[in-house]
């Protein structure tokens, strides 16, 4: 039975091919912790590229966010402007080139002819302080047949006029309703007054839209911000003359439709839309007025942290227009500000023109 039982043993292990010894060995425990290093490497520098990629996401859509805000003021303002009415008109004048009104009709005495309106469009960057705010930049006022009504019990004509301006101020947003956790920050913003139709009124004595004082520093209705961080909103009127060049006849690139006619031929401006108004808009990016400007209290102090010293100067005198751009992009660029630059030319549908 032993020999049996010893001669099974012997067979089995023939049949049985047992690997060398060497084959059964592990990892040595080096290198275990080699192999661990290498992963904790590799998943670090995954960690820092994701971090890296979301980052990029974050700022990219700040960007695109904060600049496509600024495209659709842009828009709204070159769609607007666009509708801009005068209804120009040809009557008498007296020979103190005044026009017939409710005061003077009875000793009225006709001269000649000569252009008139009963509405206003005024271009100006000499504008008082609008809520609280600090006008920064130029600013458009006019009528136009917008149709916009908040008067409820009222009837709504299609296409009734509405008085509307555009202008670039700095402060805190007067519109922002004040509640507690919600933030108000002083920025550059574009904003749109644009009250309801019903608001109009009409001067007595001269029988014309009320509209020489525009909006008062105590106004808030039918006020609206369309974009925060624009450091620059510019309107140019072109010359009527054979050069095509833009208006130098104002220091602050004005055009007033109310300019008074005193003696010669009737000014180009008075009672007449320009047929062409150029507008140019600079938006900057929010991260870059957190980081350089968030606390500045005033336009000046937020420009100058931003890298623009001279921020007053700029935009004052048309002929300069280039130079004052090029040097408010490179004041940008050198704080390493992110910006975008929108301009284009809006044809006036009212315009009427005569030289």
């Amino acid at each position: 039975m032993k020999l049996f039982i010893c001669k099974t043993l012997a067979d089995l292990k023939k049949r049985i091919s047992l690997p060398p010894k060497s084959d059964l060995t592990g990892f040595t425990l080096i290198e275990l912790l080699v192999a661990c290093a290498v992963l904790a490497l590799m998943m670090g520098l995954i960690s820092t590229v994701i971090s890296h990629m979301a980052a990029g996401i974050k700022t990219s859509t700040s960007k695109v966010e904060a600049f496509q805000s600024a495209r659709t003021g842009f828009e709204s303002f070159s769609r607007t402007i666009g509708v801009a009415n005068l209804n120009t008109y040809w009557d008498y004048f007296n020979s103190s080139r005044q026009p017939r009104t409710a005061a003077n009709a009875s000793t009225f005495q006709p001269d000649l002819y000569g252009r008139q309106s009963d509405l206003h469009f005024l271009i100006t960057n000499n504008f008082p302080t609008v809520s609280g705010l600090e006008l920064t930049g130029h600013a458009a006022y006019f009528q136009a047949a917008l149709g916009y009504f908040t008067n409820t019990s009222s009837t709504n004509p299609q296409g009734s006029l509405n008085p509307c301006g555009f202008f670039v101020a700095y402060g805190n947003d007067p519109t922002k309703p004040s509640l507690t956790g919600l933030v108000n920050r002083p920025r550059f913003r574009l904003y749109q007054w644009l009250p309801s139709s019903d608001s109009l009124s009409v001067t007595p004595t001269t029988g014309r839209i009320t509209s020489a004082n525009w909006i008062t520093p105590s106004t808030t209705n039918g006020l609206r911000p369309l974009a925060e961080n624009i450091i620059a909103f510019v309107v140019r009127v072109p010359s009527t003359n054979s050069t095509g060049a833009y208006s130098t006849t104002a220091t602050n690139y004005g055009w007033n439709s109310l300019t008074p006619w005193s003696s010669g031929r009737q000014p180009t401006q008075m009672h007449q839309l320009p047929p062409l108004v150029n507008v140019t808009m600079v938006a900057i990016e929010e991260s870059a007025v957190n980081r350089l400007a968030g606390t500045a209290s005033t336009a000046a102090a937020a420009a100058s942290a931003l890298g623009i010293s001279n921020y007053s100067d700029l935009f004052t005198t048309a002929s300069s227009y280039d130079a004052d751009l090029a040097a408010l992009e490179t004041a940008l660029s050198s704080k390493k500000v992110p910006y975008r630059t929108f301009t284009t030319t809006v044809p006036l549908r009212g315009s009427r023109w005569s030289p």
